[in-house]
């Protein structure tokens, strides 16, 4: 029997989730790719594992929060929030984001208890997640390219096996041991330089190995490959360039203490302090950087979860540093932003040289 590369996919996704026999799985599909979603549902059934479905592809969210009352909005998923306190594990398919524009705010607001709801459930039981990004037609249409290019692109990174993963991360966490220092050079003149004291990296291999409420990473994502750190909260000094930083482009940020402490930008710097300073706690500051490791991607395609995963990229997350006591804490930002041809070194050792990983 010929298998197609929807369920090729579907069983590198079942295999991701570490899913086993008798389990609760909840798939939330957000792509809107039928054939990817029953490929799915059937590798869950038949290893005997059983799906709790949820269907919320863009344009069904989009006629969601123009036809629906607030207060109806506000109320919805109650039922699954109890469904989900015995849920093992969490797939999540995403696609192309929901267009907003003409969606009331007091609707926005609703479906965002809603969904504050179920996202507090997941964190407080520690259900252990995959979040998978789909080529589908709306994505390439938002990206600016053809659904069969962002399909050739993606695929071969989504399907990369986790031995391979894993022999390109112990060979870099070989480069990392007892690194004290880390030094990112965005551009010529832009070096920011942080403390990592004695942090541990973490890894994404593309295959979970928590289950539910145990301590450790809990959430990886598909494409996979990336190692990642927190550092010394006060640690950030110097400066950092980002060609794109959610709504500003060709953006200098200076740090000291730690902290941001101005923002420059070619357009969208008001743009951008205002995405920081809606939210509590200390968006300002680094919560993690790591440094993609994905062989089989190498040029941005402006999607951050896929952008990330690129070989020699490297990520930078701003929110609370959730590294506390060895643990994770949720936070109130978490935004990554990507820098394709940057230079890290730790210590004296350069890792990465203009976005080319050389260890």
């Amino acid at each position: 029997m010929v298998v197609s590369l929807w369920d090729q996919l579907a069983q590198r996704l079942i295999d991701a989730l570490g899913t086993q026999r008798g389990e609760l799985i909840e798939v939330r599909d957000e792509a809107g790719n039928q054939r990817l979603l029953h490929a799915v549902l059937l590798a869950l059934e038949s290893i005997g594992a059983e799906p709790l479905i949820a269907i919320q592809p863009a344009q069904h969210v989009e006629r969601l929060l123009t036809m629906t009352p607030p207060e109806v909005l506000t109320e919805r998923h109650q039922r699954y929030a109890e469904w989900l306190k015995h849920v093992d594990r969490s797939l999540t398919l995403i696609g192309a984001q929901p267009d907003l524009k003409r969606v009331a705010d007091e609707a926005l607001r609703a479906f965002g208890t809603s969904y504050d709801r179920l996202e507090m459930v997941r964190e407080e039981r520690r259900i252990p997640q995959v979040i998978a990004a789909i080529p589908t037609i709306g994505k390439a249409a938002q990206l600016g390219i053809s659904h069969e290019e962002l399909e050739l692109r993606m695929m071969p990174a989504l399907l990369v096996e986790p031995a391979e993963l894993r022999a390109i991360t112990e060979r870099v966490m070989l480069a990392l041991h007892n690194a004290s220092t880390i030094t990112i050079v965005s551009r010529p003149g832009y070096e920011l330089r942080l403390d990592h004291g004695e942090r541990p990296w973490w890894c994404d291999t593309g295959q979970l190995t928590t289950g539910v409420g145990e301590t450790g990473a809990i959430v990886i994502n598909l494409p996979a490959g990336s190692i990642y750190t927190t550092v010394l909260e006060e640690s950030a000094e110097g400066d950092l360039f980002l060609p794109v930083a959610g709504p500003a482009r060709a953006v200098h940020l200076h740090f000291a203490g730690g902290r941001v402490t101005q923002i420059e930008a070619a357009s969208g710097a008001d743009q951008l302090n205002a995405l920081f300073d809606r939210h509590s706690g200390e968006p300002r500051r680094i919560s993690h950087i790591g440094i993609g490791l994905n062989p089989r991607l190498h040029h941005p395609i402006g999607w951050t979860i896929v952008d990330e995963h690129i070989q020699g990229a490297l990520f930078i997350a701003f929110g609370e540093n959730w590294y506390i006591g060895g643990g994770a804490k949720a936070s109130s930002l978490n935004i990554d932003f990507v820098i394709s041809a940057a230079s890290l070194r730790v210590d004296e050792r350069v890792i990465v040289d203009q976005g080319r990983l050389i260890v």
